[in-house]
């Protein structure tokens, strides 16, 4: 098997079932491609596919109600709390160091707060199309009074 191949894989815990592609070698630097809607890890094969070829493990996951991660029922269960517990337990399954931390639209608040809230999983950040709210996406941040 070529290391830079995609693959599909899939993790579970007690609480989630993640789907997730990856490519590039085991031991290199871990980064993540967080989505967001509506889309799925796929549509960061261009950048996965560069990235790997320089030596970097890329993980492209299906977020919590795409593809074939688990889609749960209750609305609450896709609070950013949630959707940032399930890269938690994917980082642990994957690599105990830090990583390198891509959002996309609505990515961008998942891997926030994910660097927010869990520094030390971070190497770096870097998140594309939605602007940085320093006090989150909560209600009355983004609805006025």
């Amino acid at each position: 098997m070529n290391a830079n191949q995609i693959i599909e894989r899939t993790f579970e815990s007690t609480r989630h079932k993640t789907s997730y592609l990856e490519a590039g070698p085991h031991d290199g630097q871990l980064m993540f491609f967080i989505h967001g809607w509506p889309e799925l890890g796929l549509v960061w094969r261009g950048q996965i596919e560069y990235f790997a070829e320089a030596g970097w493990r890329c993980v492209a996951p299906d977020m919590r109600g795409y593809g074939n991660s688990s889609v749960p029922d209750r609305i609450d269960s896709y609070a950013i709390s949630e959707i940032v517990t399930d890269m938690i337990e994917l980082h642990n399954a994957l690599s105990n160091k830090p990583a390198t931390w891509i959002g996309h639209d609505w990515g961008c608040p998942v891997v926030w707060a994910l660097a927010a809230q869990h520094s030390e999983r971070c190497r770096s950040v870097i998140n594309l199309c939605v602007p940085y709210f320093a006090r989150g996406f909560a209600i009355d941040t983004i609805l006025p009074y």
